[in-house]
């Protein structure tokens, strides 16, 4: 007998943390009735998981999606992704012989999603008030009540203040060329981190970015340089297909704002030559004193201040070489290391999968070697850290 309820009293202790933790909210989206406009058009676009297509809405009244539940199904989560621009929207449901404001998004991000309350089987999606766009939905998704999924997207709103700053010419550069830097900074060590992209490309490369980033642990919503996607392989003639000033001032002003501790950028030389990555890194270098003097694009230093980055490192560097070891397994994705999880996030990048690219640590486009272009707290000795030498306040 008691060995009987030492072995119930062990199953118990295993299970008590199930039980606490609670299941993960299973997604019902194919089993929902969807009301708007055709319904059959609305399901073959916002339900096929592919983020090249999209439903799009009248406008006024039009500009809406109702969902009712499965039976016996309550509504815990919805997300959506957007095609081209964000809307700011809101979910109401029926009270009173009428709709109901019940949850709204606080910023329009291209994905994003809204916890709802008890109870809920039928609602409402659209804009929210004062918004005239018609809506663009690439994708919907709806879940039951649970834990909020892992995977479920709901962005927090882009850092005041950085502890790294990546800036990046397109999406999948992220990981490409700077391997596990993103899970490693972001999702192992939870640095405040900002992700700058130059060239947000067509908009299912933007949703792309946002699951890649979202796989790395980054949480904080990144910023979109809104640059057309032109190529060269000479730095001077993509500056002449973008707009040289504009961009010196929007990087300045990004150092500015943000006051990165470490910036992080493109190879000089580009990579493999591309004049945008030269840009990246060609700016990143200027603005370390643009950014710091006063006097240098003015209207930036009035709004934000001045900022001096404390550490700047390129990708694949000649001087003060740094080889970051991103095969050490981090726990915060399950001893997976940064360079598993970056390849892992790079297959979000669905659209670039027909190319040679990958994410590797060897070769020419070793995704583990930078160099230390400019420290204002010495030098590197160890050299297995960005953040090496820093040490400052962190505010909460």
């Amino acid at each position: 007998m008691k060995k009987a309820l030492y072995a119930l009293l062990l199953l118990l202790l295993v299970l008590l943390p199930v039980f606490a933790l609670g299941e993960e909210a299973a997604e019902v989206t194919q089993s929902c009735t969807l009301q708007c406009g055709s319904q059959r058009t609305a399901k073959a676009k916002m339900l096929d998981r592919n983020y090249r297509t999209y439903w799009e809405s009248t406008r006024g009244k039009g500009a809406s999606i109702v969902v009712e539940m499965p039976k016996g199904k309550t509504c815990g989560f919805v997300s959506l992704q957007w095609y081209e621009t964000p809307l700011l929207w809101q979910v109401e449901t029926e009270q009173d012989g009428g709709w109901q404001t019940i949850a709204k998004t606080d910023g329009a991000y291209y994905s994003d999603a809204l916890a709802l309350p008890e109870g809920v089987t039928r609602f409402r999606i659209r804009p929210q008030e004062g918004v005239r766009d018609s809506m663009r939905v690439a994708e919907i998704r709806v879940y039951e009540r649970g834990e909020k999924p892992a995977s479920l997207q709901m962005w927090l709103p882009t850092v005041e203040k950085a502890d790294l700053m990546l800036v990046a010419c397109h999406p999948d550069d992220e990981v490409l060329w700077f391997g596990g830097a993103l899970p490693t900074y972001a999702g192992q060590q939870g640095k405040r981190t900002l992700v700058c992209i130059l060239v947000p490309a067509m908009p299912y490369r933007r949703l792309e970015l946002l699951d890649c980033l979202w796989t790395c642990g980054v949480t904080t919503y990144p910023v979109w340089g809104g640059l057309a996607d032109k190529y060269s392989v000479g730095l001077q003639k993509q500056y002449s297909l973008w707009n040289e000033t504009r961009l010196q001032k929007m990087i300045t002003q990004w150092v500015r704002q943000y006051k990165p501790e470490v910036l992080l950028t493109h190879d000089l030389s580009g990579e493999y030559g591309h004049g945008g990555h030269r840009v990246c890194a060609d700016l990143c270098v200027k603005a370390l004193k643009w950014a710091a003097n006063e006097a240098k694009f003015p209207e930036s230093a009035r709004a934000y201040g001045t900022w001096q980055v404390k550490k700047l490192y390129l990708h694949l560097y000649g001087e003060n070489v740094v080889d970051m070891d991103w095969d050490q397994p981090l726990s915060a994705f399950g001893g997976l290391s940064g360079l598993e999880v970056a390849q892992e996030a790079f297959l979000c990048h669905v659209s670039q999968q027909h190319t040679d690219y990958r994410v590797r640590d060897s070769g020419s486009a070793d995704c583990s070697l930078f160099g230390l272009y400019y420290s204002a707290v010495g030098p590197d000795l160890l050299k297995n850290d960005f953040f090496e030498n820093l040490s400052y306040e962190v505010d909460e």
